[in-house]
């Protein structure tokens, strides 16, 4: 269930058009009877259980003093949010915007494994957000989450920028069941325009995806972190600079980290957090926590700037400090943020030195993952950013190539190649280059991918730049290639990213392949698709026989298809008989020669038609909507006239292509683009094409 759970989140998760994500201001309010009062700044948190409860907050202008939420269970059709749960909250006003409320609700009681629609305002004046989507954690197996850190910006573009990157993270990784932030959001917390910027640019992604963060020290006063957040700090503890809280979800447990506090003993942290981690992981491995992973802002292995930090490496610090406690405590993995730079470590154990641990190495779905078995000791991450500003390598004395001897990968910025930023020049050139990263936990398997966004190359859609993962095996476990570690995020770690309409990244599953023979020739091996998200699905496809390269050994992968390709792939996959049948299309000349007895099969077989001018346009790029109707009928999906659809975007597809769009969704072949839209106009490459009839081919072999 689980695999076909993230098969129908991933297999058609493509990213809504750039033009859409750079609209002229934030989202606002979709609903409202006084034009005065709107709803802003949504964020949907854990709080509580997540099998059963989830945390709102979102702002509003004082003239609205109720805080209400609305949940129902999502169904296709419209949300009918009056025979849903109503949950009522807190309201208070903001400390650093006082013409603004702030207001507070946790809906609990939830289903677990279940998908809601919500929208949060004031019932007593009819005023509400737009619907968002949410769904609760399952009480066990797999789940995939997306790790990010220091979306800070100091302009509205800048905020724009961070807000693509969350979206195009959203849309790589379409089945992230939460986002990790590793904190910095903002650039100054007290300034309550920035997180006007961010959030507000980040609305259609923040109402359909959970946010779970740590406080930075760009938010580490004057309580400007858990105004914006609905989380559950620990009891009794200080909330002014941040908030330091857990979450189970699944088989591991999280923690969050406050590095915003100070002690004698502790640079960055209270005595009292210190012995609350202590006591909280020491709980929660009593309660069978399989993984233990820790959320912290200043870590204590990165490899940047921050990397000499008093409050780091001096005798109180925290390499020195808390880096032996996470060792001591067993933790796994611990994501950090504040350094601005791409880099992860060995093993690092209580001592300060890497552990020489066992590693072997798997396919996943045609990506080679190295893991590591049964560490002894913890691994540091830290995302880079996904905001403007990033940092050198630091290449002071203080560190050396001893300390550096405790990476896997500590290399350069990769936004050093654009030279210094014109406003700083210790500094690489900022907003070139963003990062993130899928992470999946599957039992005792880890498996992540790092994907980079570089603004200057392919339109600045994702790519792969690294992959890893941490295994835990029993002694009666042979640890052997079992390829089933890497759904991380939906994409089963190739997916480095398409490009369609507007330059918007498009992620489509790469699916298991299907139990059809494979040709005895050999496949040779295409030039173009190195390292590109489909690679894979590109050559099982080439392998099955229903894809081909060019003759100069390329695909041209991100290429748009059109109506006479799009059929071609699809007659050969499905192998309907030749009908031996002329087409009489007043544009019959204009269709290719290799194109026409599967164009004459599909006609025959009811699967395409001509148009009322009795032409086929056969160089007409495929829609998605197109796409769905010609899915549908291939695979003898069954069809309800009366359909309707709860995408966001219903309003956008054709009338004709509604049942089509309900019925490919229904079967489980697809889930929308993510942020619940399903961008029924926009178009389909090549790549894309191989995936989704590769995911038609495994269905109909069951």
């Amino acid at each position: 269930m689980r695999l076909l759970k993230c098969f129908t989140v991933m297999l058609l998760a493509f990213l809504v058009a750039a033009g859409s994500l750079n609209a002229a201001g934030p989202v606002w309010a979709a609903e409202s009877s006084d034009a005065a009062v709107s709803v802003s700044k949504v964020t949907v948190t854990f709080n509580g259980d997540p099998k059963t409860s989830k945390g709102f907050t979102w702002y509003t202008p004082q003239a609205s003093q109720n805080s209400n939420v609305q949940v129902i269970e999502a169904t296709y059709g419209k949300a009918e949010f009056d025979t849903g749960l109503t949950f009522k909250g807190r309201t208070q006003v903001s400390t650093n915007s006082p013409l603004e409320n702030v207001h507070k609700v946790e809906a609990t009681g939830l289903k677990a494994d279940t998908a809601y629609y919500f929208r949060v305002g004031d019932a007593a004046l009819n005023v509400w957000s737009e619907a968002g989507t949410f769904r609760t954690a399952p009480a066990s197996g797999a789940f995939t989450f997306i790790d990010l850190a220091d979306t800070q910006a100091k302009t509205e573009d800048e905020a724009i920028l961070s807000s693509e990157t969350l979206a195009k993270a959203l849309a790589t990784v379409p089945n992230a069941d939460f986002v990790v932030h590793n904190g910095d959001i903002v650039d100054n917390g007290i300034k309550e325009e920035q997180w006007n910027w961010l959030l507000g640019h980040s609305q259609q992604s923040l109402l359909n995806t959970t946010i779970v963060p740590s406080a930075g020290n760009h938010e580490d006063e004057n309580y400007a972190f858990i105004e914006h957040f609905d989380v559950k700090p620990a009891a009794g503890s200080a909330t002014e600079t941040g908030a330091y809280y857990f979450y189970d979800y699944s088989n591991a447990h999280f923690v969050v980290l406050n590095t915003n506090e100070n002690s004698e003993e502790y640079a960055d942290f209270s005595k009292d957090q210190v012995e609350w981690l202590k006591s909280d992981v020491k709980a929660a491995k009593a309660a069978g926590a399989q993984w233990i992973i820790v959320n912290i802002h200043k870590g204590p292995y990165t490899t940047s700037n921050h990397a000499t930090d008093s409050d780091i490496i001096g005798p109180n610090g925290v390499r020195n400090k808390i880096a032996p406690l996470m060792a001591e405590l067993d933790i796994d993995f611990v994501l950090q943020g504040h350094d601005h730079i791409y880099a992860r470590t060995k093993p690092i154990k209580s001592d300060n030195t890497a552990a020489a641990g066992t590693k072997i190495t798997e396919t996943v779905n045609g990506q080679s993952v190295e893991y590591t078995v049964n560490q002894d000791g913890t691994i540091y991450l830290i995302p880079a950013t996904a905001g403007p500003k990033v940092y050198y390598k630091n290449q002071k004395p203080a560190l050396g190539d001893k300390y550096y001897s405790l990476f896997e990968r500590a290399e350069e910025n990769h936004a050093a190649k654009y030279g210094p930023d014109p406003s700083d020049a210790t500094r690489p050139k900022r907003s070139q280059v963003q990062n993130f990263i899928g992470i999946t936990i599957d039992g005792g398997k880890l498996t992540a991918f790092t994907y980079e966004i570089d603004q200057n190359l392919n339109n600045g859609a994702p790519y792969l730049i690294d992959r890893f993962g941490i295994q835990k095996v029993a002694a009666t476990d042979t640890g052997s290639n079992n390829n089933n570690g890497g759904n991380t995020g939906g994409n089963n770690g190739g997916n480095t990213g398409g490009t369609n309409n507007g330059g918007a990244v498009t992620t489509p599953t790469i699916p298991a392949a299907p139990t059809t023979p494979a040709p005895t020739a050999p496949v040779a091996t295409l030039k173009d698709i190195n390292g590109h998200w489909a690679a894979s699905a590109i050559n099982k496809a080439v392998e099955l026989g229903f894809a081909k390269g060019y003759v100069d050994g390329t695909f041209h992968p991100n290429q748009k298809v059109n109506r006479a390709e799009f059929i071609t792939l699809l007659m050969r996959a499905v192998k309907l008989p030749d009908t031996g049948k002329a087409l009489g299309f007043k544009d019959a000349g204009k269709i290719p020669a290799w194109s026409q007895a599967f164009i004459a099969q599909a006609l025959d077989a009811g699967i395409i038609a001509g148009y009322n001018d009795s032409t086929f346009r056969p160089d007409q790029v495929i829609t998605r909507a197109e796409m769905a109707a010609l899915i549908v009928r291939a695979g003898g999906v069954q069809v309800n006239p009366e359909a309707a659809l709860s995408f966001a975007d219903a309003k956008d597809a054709p009338k004709w292509a509604v049942p089509y769009i309900a019925a490919i969704a229904d079967a489980g072949l697809v889930n929308g683009i993510g942020q619940n839209r399903f961008a029924p106009n926009q178009s389909v490459t090549r790549a894309e094409a191989v995936a989704i009839i590769l995911g038609l081919l495994q269905q109909r072999a069951g």
